[in-house]
């Protein structure tokens, strides 16, 4: 695999997976976009990040399918962004 550096927009995607609340609806008429807190990430950009292994999908609760920060993901955070918890 390549070594790929993400587009802005990804960049800013894993920022807002990085807390752990980012997730998808798994209702069957729901829109395919990733939600979490302070932002919105379109599906195009998930689809991404996942495929590059920066992100994968968590197992569903409650009809909410979780997004969640890989080891690759967290390397491409922004020096300042702190994932501790």
């Amino acid at each position: 695999m390549t070594a790929t550096k993400p587009t802005k927009a990804q960049r800013d995607a894993l920022v807002l997976i990085a807390d752990g609340s980012a997730y998808r609806s798994a209702r069957a008429f729901a829109d395919t976009n990733v939600y979490a807190n302070g932002g919105r990430i379109t599906a195009a950009t998930a689809t991404a990040i996942v495929r590059h292994g920066w992100a994968k999908w968590g197992p569903e609760v409650s009809l909410k399918k979780p997004l969640l920060l890989t080891e690759a993901g967290r390397a491409h955070l922004p020096a300042d962004h702190s994932t501790e918890k």
